[in-house]
């Protein structure tokens, strides 16, 4: 007799067809896409990276562009240095002295920072025909609208026409951080010749710190090159402007994004050195050591966190708060420049400076002149800037009493001091308002029952609502209003005038 078969699957049968099914299933549209993208070239691979995409972690915070590449100029010859992987390349006409001072500042750049563990630029496999890295010495400057001359900007506030700039000739992907080759050009017709030892040192610096983290924004690399120029040779970078301007301007911020940012931010950084790390420039290098990150995705750079984070985070976890070191920062500024106010500063960074490096006083006054109310039409304190008012209070009764109230606009902490000067200028005592967060009002009672008191200096800084960025440009420029009046002994009142 036949056996009849049955229509029912066995278990393990069925085991199998379900296995099948599903790997079917699952396939299926894997088939179908490739299927349909057969007259499309890559259409699986397109498919892949998708799928790869989606399963990546993202960075949601804030970008920025790729530094400007920039092309090398061309070179006559070439100088090495015999112990240090640097080199000078050496442009028709420039004096074979000069570039002997300059191959020599270099080595001597690289030596310091390598002995004190600084980012050191990495090799550039072999562009300019040196393993290492390479400075240029042109001898004439470019024009702006070349390749390789600084970026140009609005005509409110024009880029300067700077004596050294840096560039890269490509990304390095095979370091663990965002990294780039670079080099230096020096204009030499820019530069003073006797400048030119802080000029490639500076220079050198800043082509380190471009290569460790392309992603900072340039006025941090110019500030730290002239600062770190300042350290080995006395002088700030390739010439005084820099800082002469951030002086003689200081309603600008430190650093910031401005064109005409940088190079007077070392002032910025010597005084926070100096109060931090005894001007051995250790703590700076750690800062820019917080700094470096890694772009994993993306055309543009990760660029938190940036070099105004980290300050204030470590200051911060020091217990030194940044806001108040600031607030320090602009009235110390104003003991600098003019010799009569330079013998009476605290640091000696500030003593050093040349003597056009004075801040402007908004106004002056006198004591029996008052009240009086100042409102600067037409100035407007960037964040971290400051202005500065002095009152003569020579003829003030014996027990008198200086009134001040600022009145600022919304949107910022502000900062107000007075400081008690002597007749040789130097300081007697300061008083400071507590920097108000929400009311953009503050009072200082001044007592002037010392004797002691010839002038009394109010400062006014911009502490800004949030940190500055370098990379974009700055919503938080605020005007202010300072009324100033006096009580004499007999009269009664601490309400302000008017």
């Amino acid at each position: 007799m036949t056996a009849r078969r049955s229509s029912r699957l066995r278990p393990r049968s069925r085991r199998a067809w379900l296995a099948a099914l599903v790997l079917a299933c699952s396939a299926a549209p894997v088939r179908a896409l490739a299927q349909e993208g057969e007259d499309e070239e890559g259409g699986f691979d397109s498919f892949a990276e998708h799928i790869a995409n989606s399963m990546a972690p993202t960075w949601g915070g804030p970008r920025t562009p790729w530094p400007e590449r920039r092309p090398r100029p061309e070179a006559a010859g070439v100088l090495r240095a015999p112990l240090a992987p640097v080199a000078v390349q050496v442009g028709p006409g420039v004096e074979p002295a000069l570039a002997e001072r300059a191959v020599d500042a270099l080595a001597r750049a690289h030596d310091w920072m390598a002995r004190h563990d600084w980012p050191m630029p990495v090799p550039d496999g072999g562009y300019g025909g040196t393993a290492g890295f390479d400075l240029y010495l042109v001898p004439s400057p470019l024009p702006p609208e070349a390749p390789g001359a600084e970026p140009t900007a609005s005509d409110e506030e024009p880029a300067p026409e700077r004596a050294a700039w840096v560039s890269y000739d490509a990304p390095v992907h095979w370091r663990a951080l965002d990294t780039v080759d670079a080099f230096g050009v020096i204009a030499t017709d820019r530069v003073d010749p006797a400048r030119i030892e802080p000029c490639v040192v500076s220079t050198y610096v800043r082509g380190a710190l471009l290569s460790h983290d392309p992603a900072e924004a340039r006025a941090w690399r110019l500030a730290t090159g002239d600062f770190v120029a300042f350290l080995l040779t006395g002088r700030f970078g390739c010439s005084d402007e820099g800082i002469v301007s951030q002086q003689r301007q200081s309603w600008r911020t430190w650093i910031g994004h401005a064109p005409v940012s940088g190079e007077g931010g070392a002032l910025f950084l010597a005084m926070l050195s100096a109060r931090t790390d005894g001007l051995t420039g250790d703590f700076i290098r750690d800062l820019w050591s917080g700094a470096a990150q890694l772009t994993w995705e993306g055309d543009e750079l990760r660029a938190s966190p940036d070099m105004w984070q980290v300050v204030h985070t470590v200051m911060e976890v020091g217990q030194d708060p940044l806001l108040r070191l600031l607030e320090e920062m602009g009235v110390s500024r104003y003991f600098a420049g003019a010799e009569e106010r330079a013998a009476a500063a605290n640091l000696p960074v500030l003593r050093e400076l040349p003597d056009e490096a004075s801040v402007p006083v908004l106004a002056t006054t006198a004591f029996e002149n008052l009240p009086r109310r100042f409102e600067p039409h037409g100035l407007e304190l960037e964040p971290l800037g400051s202005a500065y008012v002095l009152v003569d209070t020579a003829e003030a009764p014996p027990g008198s009493r200086l009134r001040i109230w600022l009145r600022g606009e919304y949107g910022v902490r502000w900062a107000l001091s007075a400081v008690r000067l002597g007749e040789d200028g130097a300081e007697r005592g300061r008083t400071r308002a507590p920097v108000r967060t929400t009311m953009p009002r503050s009072y200082i009672p001044l007592e002037l029952t010392d004797g002691e008191t010839a002038r009394v200096l109010v400062v006014v800084t911009n502490l800004g609502g949030r940190l500055v960025d370098a990379d974009d440009p700055d919503d938080q420029v605020r005007s202010f209003r300072l009324i100033l009046d006096k009580v004499v002994p007999g009269d009664e009142g601490d309400a302000p005038p008017g």
